[in-house]
């Protein structure tokens, strides 16, 4: 159930990117160009976890048409630990100072543009790639790219994030031959199996309970409640993980639970990836996890209220979704919840425990496991 205000502002989403694609198609008459050989990729993306996972498909896309070029891919700083182990890439730079300096002498025969496309980034494209495509679907008030010479075609429908991005590199004629995203653990956890007592054949659940922005939070007492249901009901080892900020957060969650469970916060990216790879089931707010599950085609379970699940849901083969798009306010894309009083957070509040109860019994994978 959307607001007026949702609606409104899905007109000006739409809007703005129809006047920009048109504008700029207005003003390439007299600079068009023809893409050359292309040896050299440079793919900028300078946001998070989730986002880097699923321009995998695109990548590997890349790839399948350029084998012999080679592909780097501009990443903030924290994130260099994502795409790590992945073939397709030749290089991961970071945004740090002194890596754009470097970077800023080098020459591209292709740039793609993901995130941001303001001036600044775009300009800095502009001096390093010959070729310059961009952007995937933004917001009505994000800039949309400068100095392109093919931009993405707007569409009305929503579409997974995957496909946004593949129909930035669709204006070059690629298209994509699977989908499937891609994801390695370079790192071994064994250490903390062994010190918790988890062997091999061990049933792990992974919950992932801090999200991003404050409107994608469930509730603690719900989680606790949860937790210990699993843990009674299935006989699990359930294991809460987030960064190093999400480890007071869990810590709170563990205290209201009956039984034991694990705070696996802190760690670096490549632990996270390795502890979700060894879970047997992650259950997740709208966060990176849901993605790093999908990865590795695990079972999950995503949590939505202020998200769009239709851009953003796992992408594989075992999922479920909990989203009370019929009972109440969802999908405002805001950050914080706007609304007051007793409809604070309803989109959450509307989830209850037995709803993902509910979603794990209707898991095949799951019950294979649980009667093995």
């Amino acid at each position: 159930m959307l607001f007026y205000r949702e609606y409104l502002e899905d007109i000006l989403r739409f809007s703005s990117w129809y006047v920009d694609y048109y504008s700029f198609l207005i003003t390439s008459i007299f600079r068009r160009k023809k893409i050359g050989d292309v040896k050299s990729i440079i793919i900028i993306d300078l946001k998070y976890i989730g986002d880097l996972i699923i321009d995998t498909p695109m990548i590997r896309a890349l790839k399948d048409r350029y084998p012999n070029a080679k592909i780097s891919i501009l990443v903030p700083q924290p994130m260099r630990e994502v795409l790590m182990g992945n073939p397709d890439i030749f290089s991961i730079i970071t945004d740090d100072k002194e890596s754009l300096e470097r970077l800023s002498r080098e020459k591209f025969d292709l740039g793609i543009l993901l995130y941001p496309g303001d001036k600044k980034m775009s300009s800095f494209l502009k001096n390093i790639a010959s070729y310059r495509i961009g952007i995937r679907r933004s917001g009505a008030f994000e800039p949309k790219g400068y100095y392109l010479n093919k931009k993405t075609k707007p569409c009305l429908i929503w579409k997974h994030k995957i496909d946004d991005n593949l129909d930035v590199i669709k204006t070059i004629g690629i298209k994509a031959n699977e989908k499937k995203i891609q994801l390695h653990a370079t790192k071994r956890i064994d250490s903390f199996f062994r010190e918790n007592m988890i062997s091999d054949k061990d049933f792990i659940i992974v919950i992932h309970a801090s999200p991003q922005h404050k409107s994608h939070e469930w509730f603690k007492d719900r989680f606790a409640l949860l937790a210990d249901k699993l843990i009674e009901d299935y006989k699990a080892n359930v294991i809460f993980t987030g960064a190093e900020k999400d480890s007071d957060y869990n810590e709170e969650i563990i205290k209201m639970m009956n039984y034991k469970a694990m705070n696996y916060s802190g760690h670096s990216i490549q632990e996270f990836f390795a502890m979700i790879k060894r879970a047997n089931l992650i259950i997740s707010v709208d966060t990176s996890a849901m993605h790093v599950a999908a990865a590795f085609n695990k079972p999950v379970i995503a949590l939505f209220g202020a998200g769009n699940p239709k851009v953003w849901h796992p992408y594989c083969d075992n999922f479920k979704v909990i989203y009370k798009e019929d009972v109440a306010h969802t999908r405002c894309w805001k950050h914080d919840c706007y609304l007051k009083g007793e409809r604070y957070m309803e989109c959450m509040k509307n989830i209850q425990v037995h709803d993902i109860l509910k979603a794990i019994n209707e898991m095949d994978i799951f019950q294979n496991i649980i009667t093995d």
